[in-house]
């Protein structure tokens, strides 16, 4: 079985819980409002500021590449999120 691709909120979430920072303290660091964490925490949004990119990569540890891919499985699952409340809403059985 291949191995869960993280998504940028659980990448986040993982390291902030291994630093043992709150959600303020972290936001505070990037430059950026403890409500905007929370929502990139949960895979509800992606940064829109570009100059955060870095930031976010430097905090994480890893590459703006690796970083990309984070954000891409992030889309990927708010995508299949939503496509599964479609699917609720219209009573329709196969995915």
């Amino acid at each position: 079985m291949a191995k869960k691709q993280l998504t940028l909120g659980e990448a986040l979430r993982a390291r902030r819980d291994q630093l043992d920072l709150s959600q303020a303290e972290i936001a505070e660091q990037l430059g950026t409002t403890q409500g905007n964490l929370s929502r990139w925490e949960r895979d509800l949004t992606e940064p829109r500021e570009p100059e955060v990119y870095r930031d976010l990569a430097d905090f994480l540890e890893i590459s703006l590449r690796d970083l990309a891919g984070l954000i891409a499985q992030s889309a990927y699952a708010r995508a299949l999120r939503e496509l599964a409340l479609l699917q609720v809403q219209s009573g329709d059985e196969g995915f």
